[in-house]
């Protein structure tokens, strides 16, 4: 039913209004409309700020028609999702004092998990932890994958255990017949300890010792017990064979290696099969002697006081090199007899020639400064208004010297130039305050009566720059001022 209107009329008591029986069968006719609403009927009721149900036991039903949502200022509900609406938000459900968030029997208080119906949690799927797991008295009985560190205080059972990085472990630990207990890797009663590699790779041990004797570290096999031999024993017949053999002392078949006085059958002359000897970054190829390291050098050295003597047919002794290393910028001098010592030479020229008696030396070098490769630059300096030339930090230099050439734009219907130098400084005047002094000289110029820049110097506070400034001078008429190019 539509809602009915009481006409009141166009005045007060004008007499078009309905009659107070009709209005009052109006207001009747709209309530028994709104008391018939389900709303108002329902069970659910609205008590200040609650909403509840005055039928005992009965539910609360919260339906959106169609694909509609329950949609609170923070959350909506999407069937069975609860999902937040505003973009980047948490989802916070908070549980009050020391209570727990519960979810199916699984409890969340804080950073802990607690199994609310039971003492232990399940995790029956692949548990993946980003972060350290720090686990008590744990057994993990399924797959387990840490991309970081796992931390185990109490006995913990693994049943597959699979590690790529670095590992831990204090306390003893059992994995399968072996034992690890701080530095002892141990087996069970009179198993092999066995190390193998896998496919091409090797067994890789810095520094073992074997038996409490037979030590191993880097290249190296010694004994650590004193006095002991080092015994290789081959079996059967075989041999040991070893590609390369440094002795230090002792002997072989009776003669005598490394000892200062050699018995009978020392070794006079060694013959090679091959045709070269290395030793030690040396090869010895014919009759050449090379360094066999890359950029090595070839260092020959002789004893004491002596010489390296180089047979030469020049000298009947040879040449001999000097037994010491010279000074810096020293010269190679013999004597004429093959000897060579260090001397330090008076005169170290380039290229260079010596003209007629008065031993004037001329160097044929030049050094070329062309307009594209001098420091500075080409400025336009025009009247009036300084122009700056150049500029420097402060803290650079104390002072610097210019020089310059200068075109005059407009002089007498010619071309004519000017060149000086400029020499700026810093300093004081009053003995405290800083500042920039210049001073122009050296003038050469093509007409006498043209002016040269009106030069100037300035520091510049705002930047702690020390300045070299101009503005053209006034031409030979007396009275132009041309533009200048220097």
């Amino acid at each position: 039913m539509a809602q009915e209107l009481i006409n009141i009329g166009a005045q007060a008591d004008d007499g078009t209004g309905d009659t107070i029986r009709n209005a009052g069968r109006k207001i009747n006719a709209n309530f028994t409309e709104l008391y018939a609403f389900p709303v108002v009927t329902a069970d659910i009721k609205f008590e200040q700020n609650n909403i509840v149900t005055k039928s005992s036991n009965a539910d609360i039903v919260i339906r959106p028609s169609g694909t509609g949502n329950v949609v609170f200022p923070g959350i909506t509900l999407e069937d069975n999702n609860i999902k937040v609406t505003r973009t980047n938000d948490d989802l916070k459900i908070t549980a009050n004092g020391a209570g727990s968030v519960v979810i199916g029997g699984v409890g969340f208080s804080g950073t802990s998990i607690l199994g609310k119906d039971s003492t232990s949690v399940n995790v029956n799927e692949t548990l993946i932890v980003d972060g350290t797991l720090n686990a008590g008295a744990s057994t993990l009985s399924s797959s387990l994958r840490l991309n970081s560190t796992l931390d185990v205080t109490g006995d913990t059972t693994l049943s597959t255990l699979t590690v790529s990085g670095a590992s831990s472990f204090a306390g003893t630990t059992t994995v399968d017949n072996l034992v690890f207990n701080d530095n002892v890797i141990a087996t069970s009663s009179n198993a092999d300890l066995n190390l193998t590699p896998g496919g091409t790779g090797i067994v890789s041990v810095s520094n073992l010792t074997i038996d409490s004797d037979i030590n191993l570290t880097d290249n190296i096999i010694k004994l650590t017990r004193s006095n002991d031999n080092l015994e290789l024993l081959a079996n059967g017949t075989g041999s040991i064979k070893v590609s390369k053999v440094d002795i230090n002392s002792g002997a072989v078949d009776n003669t005598v290696l490394g000892g200062t006085t050699p018995a009978a059958g020392t070794f006079t002359t060694v013959s090679m099969s091959t045709p070269s000897i290395t030793a030690d970054g040396v090869t010895i190829t014919d009759n050449e002697i090379t360094a066999n390291r890359s950029n090595d050098n070839l260092e020959v050295n002789a004893s004491g006081s002596g010489y390296v003597n180089v047979n030469n047919n020049k000298f009947a002794g040879g040449l001999n090199l000097p037994n010491s290393d010279g000074s810096s910028g020293q010269l190679l001098r013999t004597d004429g007899n093959g000897q060579l010592s260090w001397a330090a030479g008076p005169i170290l020229l380039g290229q260079s020639n010596i003209q007629d008696a008065r031993n004037t030396i001329g160097f044929s070098s030049v050094t070329e400064l062309n307009a594209n490769e001098a420091v500075g630059a080409h400025e336009n300096i025009g009247p009036g208004t300084d122009s700056v030339l150049d500029e420097f930090d402060q803290a650079k230099y104390d002072s610097a010297w210019y020089l310059c050439l200068q075109r005059y734009d407009a002089a007498d219907s010619s071309v004519e130039y000017a060149g000086f130098k400029t020499t700026i400084a810093q300093g004081t005047e009053d003995g405290s305050t800083i500042d920039a002094f210049d001073g122009t000289t050296q003038i050469i110029k093509t007409n006498n009566n043209d002016e040269i820049i009106a030069t100037s110097s300035d520091i510049r506070s705002a930047t702690s720059k020390v300045r070299f400034k101009g503005q053209a001078g006034t031409l030979a008429d007396g009275s132009t001022k041309s533009t200048f190019n220097a």
